[in-house]
């Protein structure tokens, strides 16, 4: 490899040609054998073809837009930290009828010059509720946050309202609102207040559901905004939101929350946006910016046998 970027695109590209290959060999050029990243790289993409073949798609083609947002130099000239953003696309058909998903990865990377080439040495990837920062990075959002141009407030749950949110926003932050890096609920939050639920209880975090940029510099919100857990007790305790029995049976604008480990709590909010051929829910999220994904999650990493979820509807009267 002639230079880093080089290398960095080298292996993006065997990456994308992974998704259906599932091949560790297509990395030989940017990896020394055995390091965990690959094994992980090549598991992500058989469990992404087994998500599709549960709901009987069968995948065709992946795309793969890369933007290089930080490369650095260490001091020894011989290693490089990046750090990337990836807009992945697959095209899948469900019952012949073409269909497309994308989603966005984050991606910080070592690559270092090792023998005349340049190898990744680890890799770490986003994952869905859980970001590549150990704390929550808020954007600085100083002004109040004024209701969205256009938007006319009703009395019950404005379903289209709230999924095309989910449609316009799902790949990047409205600056109306606060940025966080586990973004999954507040962004979830976000769709359902464009829907038409209404902010109760604002200033205290432990009550109602809100969120205010105004609060210092830093914005402030209640856990019901930010957190899985907290926004499924407050919608069945003050929305009436009833617990279905399958995924079939919601509606768009309706949510899934995620238990990953099985213990009862929740870590994880998706909205249904659309449905495949079959009638079952395909799901916006956000932390791994997610349009139009299969609500099983089977290709999530944060996904394990004991992952259990909870299809929940929101009244359209509210």
């Amino acid at each position: 490899m002639k230079s880093c970027i080089e290398a960095v695109r080298g292996y993006f590209d065997a990456r994308t040609e992974n998704w259906l290959a599932c091949d560790a060999a297509l990395f030989k050029a940017v990896a020394q054998p055995n390091v965990k990243w690959l094994a992980r790289t090549v598991h992500q993409a058989k469990q992404k073809q087994r998500a599709y073949a549960a709901q009987g798609k069968r995948l065709c083609r992946a795309s793969t837009k890369v933007n290089v947002t930080e490369l650095k130099h260490n001091s020894d000239k011989r290693s490089v930290q990046i750090m990337a953003v990836e807009q992945i696309c697959w095209a899948y058909s469900d019952k012949q009828a073409p269909a497309v998903e994308c989603r966005l990865i984050y991606h910080r990377q070592l690559w270092q010059y090792v023998d005349h080439a340049w190898l990744l040495m680890k890799a770490w990837e986003s994952s869905d509720g859980r970001s590549l920062s150990k704390e929550d990075e808020v954007a600085r959002v100083k002004e109040t946050l004024p209701t969205p141009k256009g938007f006319v407030r009703t009395n019950g749950y404005d379903r289209v309202r709230a999924t095309r949110y989910a449609d316009v926003w799902w790949d990047q932050f409205n600056p109306r609102y606060p940025k966080l890096s586990d973004d999954c609920t507040n962004f979830i939050s976000q769709c359902l207040h464009a829907g038409g639920l209404p902010m109760t209880h604002k200033g205290n975090r432990q009550k109602g559901w809100w969120v205010d940029g105004a609060s210092g510099n830093s914005g402030a919100w209640s856990y019901s905004w930010t957190t899985s857990n907290a926004l499924y007790q407050h919608l069945r305790k003050n929305h009436h939101a009833t617990l279905l029995q399958r995924a079939s049976e919601l509606k768009m604008g309706d949510l899934i929350f995620y238990d990953w480990s099985g213990s009862g709590g929740y870590h994880h909010t998706t909205m249904v946006t659309d449905f495949d051929d079959a009638g079952e829910p395909l799901v916006n999220a956000h932390t791994d910016p997610s349009f139009h994904r299969p609500y099983t999650y089977y290709d999530s990493r944060a996904w394990t046998e004991n992952t259990r979820y909870a299809f929940v509807h929101i009244p359209d009267g509210l």
